[in-house]
């Protein structure tokens, strides 16, 4: 039976991994193997280990990534994601270059599967699959080997529905085949199937311990270290399933800002970047248009802010942006000095998420140019006293040390449009149309530091928008 509803990016890639004679199959959960290939779920791929640098060299040309795993890694298992560009759905492979299995923490086994494996596929599929007594031969082997202790039987019962659902799913009527490279006999399947159908556990936890004992030359750690493998991997899971709540990391990272001037619709694309992102990778989101006063400008940012909102009650007058052929006051120098060290420490920190595996969204980014929207605010006057004079150098060292950003993906919506989509906004204290008028006049060449600068027309529908972001940030030779 070949799979009629694949993911076009799945399609294709298996098609050159045909044609390029590597070898590689689906060897486990097979019974979900229909909605791995939809995106629904980690496809589990066989992939001989010599032939390890071509799979990884087509994946890459093919738009798959390779990520890492905060909670859980092993030597010769790779996790890599692939986007399907039609459906703006990643796929995930969870790639076996060598059969490494037992309980779901510690997978303490190296099993010589390789010629059993390759000598019992069915290479005739649009995904190759073994074939219906190497599926249920291999489920046993699994199954028997993640039992036989109680930290992996209580991993088992959480996922007992999984297996009862692959059970089912195998062709019962198939004959064993012995596997002499693990000197399993016919005899010793047909004890693992009928003691996997008996319902008197114990017996089951016995038969597991002697099969365990039987394997124990392929074990990949002696007991002292498996132990200690095992309560670190368990106070790491711990902790990432309340605390830290890591996804994949991505290697590398990037810092991706979203700018745009008023209208555009950069909030709208930022929440909804994390959302589609945040489900498979480790995010983060920060604004530096407006950021959060940090430990050393809180204080002067209280009472500035403060100072200004009693300033703008007194004489009753709406916000503005600042008229830069104006003479600004030192109040204002000063607080554009405290805005820059605060945009320079967010940004710091958003490149160090990066550096770590983070895809970091930016709410808007810095640029130099004077007087532009997230740029420097001060304006140089060699007329102005020394108090001035420091706030407007240091303002300029602030900026011009700030690092790019790997990718910037800037919005562009003409006046009429942005003023439409403000008038519909629910925003406290939102921008009057005159406002808007006056930034995009001031803004509107507004360029911000970036490494690779994309303009989307953002006049197209929203799902368009997200997708074409997506896309390119995903295949963007850059990113490496």
């Amino acid at each position: 039976m070949k799979f009629l509803k694949m993911l076009q990016v799945l399609n294709n890639f298996f098609t050159v991994l045909q044609a390029e004679n590597i070898n590689f199959c689906n060897w486990k959960d097979h019974h979900a193997t229909q909605n791995h290939v939809n995106g629904i779920g980690d496809l589990d791929l066989y992939v001989p280990i010599n032939q390890k640098s071509r799979f990884e060299e087509i994946a890459r040309k093919k738009g798959f990534r390779r990520v890492l795993s905060f909670q859980s890694r092993h030597d010769h298992i790779e996790h890599y994601y692939g986007l399907d560009e039609i459906n703006s759905t990643f796929v995930h492979l969870h790639v076996y270059f060598k059969i490494i299995t037992g309980e779901h923490v510690s997978k303490n086994y190296d099993l010589p599967l390789d010629k059993y494996l390759m000598s019992n596929m069915d290479a005739s599929k649009d995904l190759p699959t073994l074939n219906a007594t190497a599926q249920r031969s291999i489920f046993l082997i699994r199954y028997f080997l993640k039992i036989g202790s109680l930290y992996g039987l209580l991993q088992y019962f959480r996922e007992s529905e999984k297996y009862s659902k692959e059970w089912t799913f195998f062709d019962h009527n198939s004959s064993f085949k012995s596997i002499p490279e693990l000197d399993i006999s016919i005899e010793d399947f047909k004890d693992l199937n009928e003691v996997y159908k008996s319902s008197f556990w114990p017996k089951k936890i016995y038969l597991s311990i002697k099969f365990k004992r039987k394997l124990k030359s392929f074990k990949r750690r002696k007991y002292f270290n498996y132990q200690i493998f095992v309560i670190n991997n368990f106070f790491i899971r711990l902790l990432n399933k309340f605390f830290l709540k890591k996804q994949k990391i991505l290697i590398p990272g990037a810092l991706i800002a979203i700018c745009g001037l008023d209208g555009s619709g950069k909030s709208t694309l930022v929440t909804n970047l994390r959302t589609n992102l945040s489900k498979h990778f480790c995010t983060k989101v920060f604004h530096l248009g407006r950021p959060s006063s940090n430990f050393y400008t809180f204080l002067f940012n209280f009472f500035i802010s403060g100072y200004s909102f009693l300033k703008k009650l007194k004489i009753s007058t709406k916000k503005s942006s600042p008229d830069i052929t104006k003479k600004i006051s030192l109040i204002y120098a000063f607080r554009s000095v405290l805005l820059a060290y605060d945009r320079k420490t967010l940004s710091k920190k958003a490149l160090n998420y990066s550096r770590n595996g983070y895809l970091v969204i930016c709410d808007r980014y810095p640029g130099l140019e004077q007087g532009k929207m997230d740029s420097p605010r001060i304006p140089k006057n060699k007329s102005r006293g020394f108090v001035y004079q420091l706030c407007y150098g240091l303002e300029q060292k602030l900026y011009t040390s700030i690092e790019n950003a790997k990718f910037i993906f800037q919005l562009s919506v003409p006046l009429e449009i942005a003023i439409q989509r403000n008038s519909l906004r629910t925003k406290f204290g939102k921008e009057t149309e005159a406002e808007i008028k006056q930034r995009f006049a001031i803004n509107s060449e507004a360029q911000f530091l970036g490494d690779n600068y994309h303009t989307i027309d953002a006049t197209q529908p929203f799902e368009m928008v997200l997708k074409q972001v997506i896309k390119e940030l995903w295949h963007s030779d850059n990113w490496r």
